[in-house]
């Protein structure tokens, strides 16, 4: 069985949040500590994260942020995935570890 690690979306304050990041820092140890930015810059080694939506997208995690590097809007990251999935209060972010490096982004609704 995979290893899965979730985010409950209390409030549509929590969507607005999440298009502009999904914060890591509870969950840093699901990852590999060499795809977390190093203290001096140097971007982590890439993880694949494939989304329910089809499509996918190589990202690192930001140091400082602890969140995916890409989290853009207007092309593949978490902020596009969050409008096009049409998240809302009482989802669940589910993130699951499906390889080495390969991770999967759902939505679970209740």
């Amino acid at each position: 069985m995979n290893e899965v690690r979730k985010f409950e979306v209390k409030s549509q304050e929590d969507v607005w949040f999440y298009e502009k990041q999904l914060n890591l820092f509870d969950v840093l140890d699901f990852f590999p500590p060499d795809a977390i930015e190093s203290k001096t810059g140097e971007h982590g080694k890439p993880l694949t994260i494939e989304t329910d939506l089809g499509w996918s997208f190589d990202t690192d995690i930001e140091r400082g942020k602890f969140c995916f590097r890409k989290k853009s809007k207007s092309s593949d990251g978490t902020g596009k995935w969050v409008q096009a999935s049409g998240l809302k209060a009482g989802d669940r972010i589910v993130i699951e570890k499906t390889g080495d490096r390969t991770y999967r982004l759902s939505k679970e609704s209740t």
